[in-house]
């Protein structure tokens, strides 16, 4: 018998179907594919919601064919990344696409929230430093922009809670999702009626939250023709992507942080209570519910893997090219020409800041900068110091996250797309002069919405007991003392330094380039 998961990434969709002990049995993948829109000189970016479907429907229908007897499926779960929503109306049609995390369009409602309500005690109620891509600031732009769909709007829904509702016909949504809204109090786990107030919104534009590995309903008739999948097969509520990773790289383990690295990069701790401070804040610590029961964890976050994708998508229609003629893998290709450079990429640094800084320093007017070309700067140089400067970046998130929490551990767990990328992870355990710690499950995101899926029809007894279930080995990267020396060296005295020489000039041109 098998679990299903639906991983809605930012760069791909994929449905992975599972055994009880973890095994890949079968997978389907689809593109998540991001449509601009270019309005009065701006530029908008969304998630259409038909085609998130579509692809969604594809990815599921891909991994149900590649078994022989669709029944064997006992659940599905989704997973995602945060935030996206969008608006349904009475009829449940959605009324505006998703507005995508790439898309900065919401900076004056952050900057108005900024200026008439004190984000100290924002923070002390839902546990994160206000940032523009919270959803209630998407509301807010919809409310300010386009009043006439405001006015039609019954629900948001956050994309996962959006293919919940595809599947089941079930509006829900659970607590870390809601989290990242701004607009749950973590005290209670209820939505915060002093912040919807102050926001003039009804604060039944959300669906109630609840604990993931609730019961939501059955795939509809509908929805299993879409989709391949056994009409009444159970749908379980989700939750956040790098939540489900964690729990399925080291369940509720309170010794050690462990990372997530994908698209974005997080460390996190979990724990048994909320931890509101107001350090947190200045550190943009998040704390949230987690997706383990009674649980909440506390992370920062930055974009990481994302910087990466930027220059491969700009910057290496060669490389593309070559892997496309011989099936090579295009971050194989990238990372054998960064391992050709030297430590330090021959004096070039950068600020991976391209789509702004969030922890532990939060300016959406942070940009990314390169500084020490020279003559001599080739290709191999701009690869290896993007993998460096988001290998520095990581260091401060773990930093804040152990400062915060008091925490110190032995080792770093490690979970993520990037964990196959052994250069990139060689370079981080020199960095961090830690033992690196890789769980070698692979897929930890959908697999810990499975597991998920699992513990809510009653496969495991509970969340613990689905992680003991599942099959797992261990790689470990060990740091080189020399390398760690130098990396120190250009951390402090040149990296940390980056940010702060130029951020007056990167809010000029970012406030003169709206």
């Amino acid at each position: 018998m098998y679990l299903l998961a639906v991983d809605i990434g930012s760069t791909t969709i994929k449905s992975i179907i599972f055994d009880y002990e973890g095994h890949i049995i079968s997978e389907g993948r689809r593109k998540t594919e991001v449509f601009l829109k270019e309005d009065s000189g701006k530029k908008f970016a969304f998630w259409m919601p038909d085609n998130i479907w579509s692809n969604v429907c594809g990815a599921i229908k891909e991994s149900v064919n590649k078994i022989t007897d669709a029944r064997q499926i006992k659940s599905i779960t989704i997973t995602g990344f945060a935030c996206d929503g969008l608006p349904l109306d009475k009829e449940g049609n959605w009324i505006y696409p998703f507005i995508s995390w790439h898309d900065s369009r919401t900076i004056e409602q952050v900057e108005w929230f900024k200026n008439n309500f004190s984000f100290e005690e924002a923070y002390l109620i839902n546990g994160q430093k206000p940032w523009l891509y919270n959803t209630i600031f998407r509301i807010l732009w919809v409310k300010l922009h386009l009043p006439d769909i405001y006015k039609k709007i019954h629900k948001w829904l956050l994309i996962e809670d959006y293919v919940n509702f595809k599947l089941c016909e079930t509006i829900a949504t659970d607590y870390s999702l809601a989290s990242t809204t701004l607009m749950l109090d973590q005290k209670d786990l209820k939505w915060s009626r002093r912040l919807f107030d102050f926001f003039d919104i009804e604060e039944d534009i959300f669906p109630d939250p609840g604990p993931s590995g609730s019961f939501l309903g059955e795939v509809t008739k509908d929805a299993a023709a879409d989709t391949g999948l056994i009409q009444g097969t159970p749908v379980i509520l989700g939750g956040l992507d790098g939540l489900c990773g964690v729990y399925a790289a080291a369940g509720e383990q309170q010794e050690n942080l462990v990372g997530v690295v994908g698209t974005y990069e997080h460390y996190h701790k979990c724990l048994d209570r909320p931890v509101l401070k107001k350090n947190g804040l200045d550190l943009s610590m998040i704390c949230q519910a987690h997706v383990v029961k009674d649980k909440y964890d506390v992370y920062g976050v930055s974009v990481t893997s994302g910087v990466l994708e930027w220059y491969k998508d700009n910057f290496c229609a060669e490389e593309i090219a070559e892997a496309q003629k011989t099936g090579k893998n295009i971050w194989s290709i990238l990372m054998n020409k960064a391992e050709k450079s030297t430590l330090g990429s021959n004096g070039l640094f950068m600020l991976p800041d391209i789509f702004g800084s969030t922890c532990p320093v939060q300016d959406n007017y942070s940009r990314g900068v390169f500084i020490g070309i020279n003559s001599n700067t080739n290709k191999e140089d701009f690869l290896r110091s993007i993998v460096e400067a988001i290998s520095y970046k990581g260091i401060e998130l773990y930093d804040a996250v152990k400062k915060y929490t008091d925490s110190e551990g032995s080792k770093i767990i490690l979970t993520g797309g990037a964990i196959r990328n052994e250069f990139w992870m060689q370079t981080k355990a020199d960095m961090f002069g830690k033992p690196i710690e890789i769980p070698e499950i692979e897929e930890a995101t959908p697999l810990g919405a499975a597991m998920i899926g699992g513990v809510g029809i009653g496969v495991y007894k509970n969340f613990e007991d689905a992680f003991l279930r599942i099959k797992r080995t261990v790689k470990n990267y060990y740091p080189d003392e020399k390398r760690h020396k130098i990396y120190m060296d250009f951390y402090k005295n040149i990296f940390e330094k980056i940010y702060h020489v130029c951020r007056d000039l990167n809010t000029i041109i970012s406030t003169s380039f709206v």
